[in-house]
């Protein structure tokens, strides 16, 4: 690609951005997004809050394990569509209440798949396959339940063009394993299937007719995700885009590179060649990356391995907040975000909920610090 065709944002240094240029430049009202992570764990918190201060609606989240970020975005009223797995606060609050009171009322409809098929399409999204094969749903409501078809988003325009791009055609779809099982494990390598596990049930299911009306087995098909942005958090990225991950992994670099955009919001920006000094441990190459935003502490209130520990203590408080009437919780997270990043992280942690040591702002941010050796602050106190 000539250099003058490319954008002027995929351009060297030019794709360091401010908090608020990179929610500008990529996210708008109805953008289907990506949020990476997992559960606590690297969320991408600060690009979330600043979708909350420009007041970005009708989002279409699609995500994968854990709903810190979406809780946020939900109880901001700023949600339309959920395509998802586990939505809960981990250890704390098994569905994320205002997620759930959202898709109870109708203001959220939501799409779900097992934790394992949909991790399957972000893997399907970062290869480029067409779909991805399981049969971890088989036996489930996920084979009965359709939500967005029948909202009529599924499918192609009279014009042949994707009704919503972001959304396949099928939720998924069932096929006659032309292997005949072969592949499963475990695998009978001598005297037949019996002989590999003695609770092998494969020549029942051989037997079945479910689903295709055939005899055989059957395998589950699902669509890859294809988001239109993803955003992620790194501990350090090159001045390039060069990004590397380190501790729990999850699918942030599958959903990075299914995406049409991707902005990584990152510790430390640093040098490429700080990073091509131990190449096999970066993640995401550099030419996924359209934007890179440098928030320290940007994760809080969640977790960064090897940086900073979550704050238990907001969780726990946080969990009694959301329950309160809608319309005040969507007043708290509003204010709680305050006007900008620095006056929110030198402000908000330690502020407004009890905390046992009573430290608040930078004092307590520094307080979450991990130790190297662990990734994580051992003796941090964790109480239900």
């Amino acid at each position: 690609m000539a250099e003058a065709t490319i954008p002027t944002f995929m351009r060297g240094k030019d794709k360091i951005m401010s908090l608020s240029d990179a929610v500008k430049t990529f996210i708008k009202k109805g953008t289907c997004i990506c949020p990476g992570g997992f559960s606590y764990t690297k969320k991408p918190m600060a690009l979330a809050r600043e979708v909350i201060r420009q007041d970005i609606k009708d989002l279409f989240v699609t995500m994968n394990g854990g709903a810190s970020s979406c809780e946020f975005w939900a109880a901001a009223g700023l949600v339309k569509l959920l395509d998802t797995t586990y939505i809960g606060l981990e250890g704390i609050q098994p569905v994320a209440y205002s997620v759930r009171r959202s898709i109870q009322d109708g203001t959220i409809d939501v799409e779900d798949y097992s934790n394992y098929g949909y991790g399957l399409r972000t893997v399907a999204g970062r290869y480029g396959w067409p779909f991805a094969p399981c049969m971890s749903e088989f036996g489930t409501s996920f084979m009965d339940n359709d939500t967005f078809k029948k909202m009529g988003l599924r499918g192609k325009k009279a014009d042949g063009s994707w009704i919503h791009p972001s959304i396949a055609p099928a939720r998924m779809a069932v096929i006659e394993d032309p292997f005949d099982g072969w592949g499963l494990r475990p695998h009978a390598f001598e005297g037949g299937d019996g002989t590999s596990n003695k609770t092998n049930a494969l020549d029942m299911i051989r037997e079945s007719t479910a689903y295709t009306g055939n005899k055989g087995v059957k395998v589950i098909l699902v669509p890859p995700i294809l988001p239109e942005v993803t955003i992620i958090l790194a501990q350090r990225v090159g001045e390039k885009g060069t990004t590397r991950i380190e501790g729990i992994l999850g699918p942030d670099a599958e959903q990075a590179i299914s995406a049409k955009y991707c902005v990584v919001q990152a510790e430390k920006v640093v040098t490429e060649e700080e990073l091509r000094a131990q190449p096999y441990s970066n993640t995401i190459a550099m030419q996924y990356i359209d934007a890179i935003v440098e928030v320290p502490y940007g994760g809080f209130p969640g977790q960064v391995p090897y940086y900073y520990d979550y704050d238990w203590d907001f969780w726990r408080a946080y969990t009694q907040i959301n329950r309160k009437d809608k319309a005040e919780v969507n007043k708290y997270i509003k204010d709680w975000v305050m006007e900008d990043e620095w006056t929110f992280l030198s402000t908000r942690p330690g502020d407004g909920y009890p905390t046992i040591t009573g430290t608040k702002g930078l004092q307590r941010l520094f307080e979450l610090r991990a130790d190297a050796t662990y990734g994580y602050k051992p003796g941090l106190a964790r109480p239900l």
